[in-house]
């Protein structure tokens, strides 16, 4: 099994059985002055309103932001296919500097997200390609190369738009009603009283770890980018590996 699978749930059993304590010592104590009545049960249903609200857009985030190392993969082999082309076309074009050149930005990509070394370095690595794209010039159209470039371009825009989903905290806002959420709808749980105690304990210890696993959740999806081992979900980078691999064994 993916232990990355499991990594939120296992962090939150820790706390569902302090949770599970805390309520088995009110219990004892007699301290469950609530019932279940429909003002508990508008907190649960606004609290769980809230959470899916902000898990949908946060899973539209994440798959757009997914998607960004496959595109950066397509543009780097968009221009390899042109260098490919030139090649064929030209016996006298060398074509392995500008496949260093790709294999140089995809490389500082993944140090950049993987290993944290400065982003920096990618820009440097795409301003290296504008000397290998005007090498090809003597030997092909213009067009190609026009081509080539505005892969570059989009290479450029990637590269920012990963910087800046990484960087930023799209939904810090509404952590604090989540988390406001969260507080009410677990001190709820452990005020609220029921003919069979074993029954409350495990309904209330399910909705706790629910709601806690939820929260985690969105904090994971909302930067997929993180590479830092204590992450469940991350954009897969897999297609700018093998791009790397493929170039250097040719």
């Amino acid at each position: 099994m993916s232990l990355a699978k499991w990594r939120i749930l296992l962090t939150v059993l820790p706390l569902t059985g302090l949770y599970g304590a805390a309520k088995l010592a009110l219990h004892r104590l007699g301290w469950e002055p609530w019932a279940f009545d429909s003002l508990t049960g508008s907190l649960f249903g606004a609290a769980t309103f809230v959470i899916a609200f902000v898990l949908n857009g946060t899973l539209g985030d994440f798959r757009a932001s997914a998607d960004m190392p496959v595109q950066l993969a397509n543009a780097l082999e968009t221009i390899q296919d042109s260098n490919q082309l030139v090649a064929q076309a030209n016996a006298d074009y060398n074509p392995q500097p500008l496949s260093q050149d790709l294999v140089a930005i995809a490389q500082a990509t993944l140090d950049w997200l993987q290993a944290e070394k400065p982003q920096a370095e990618t820009a440097i690595a795409l301003d290296r390609l504008n000397t290998s794209l005007a090498a090809m010039l003597p030997y092909t159209s213009a067009p190609i190369v026009a081509r080539a470039q505005a892969e570059q371009a989009k290479m450029r825009l990637l590269i920012t738009q990963i910087g800046i989903s990484r960087d930023t905290d799209f939904v810090g806002p509404a952590y604090a009603l989540l988390e406001v959420f969260l507080i009410g709808v677990v001190g709820a749980l452990l005020l609220i009283g029921a003919d069979s105690f074993s029954e409350n304990l495990v309904v209330s210890c399910l909705l706790f770890t629910s709601f806690t696993y939820l929260l985690l959740l969105i904090r994971d999806l909302d930067n997929p980018f993180q590479y830092n081992g204590r992450t469940s979900v991350d954009a897969d980078l897999s297609t700018l590996a093998v791009f790397c691999d493929r170039l250097r064994q040719v």
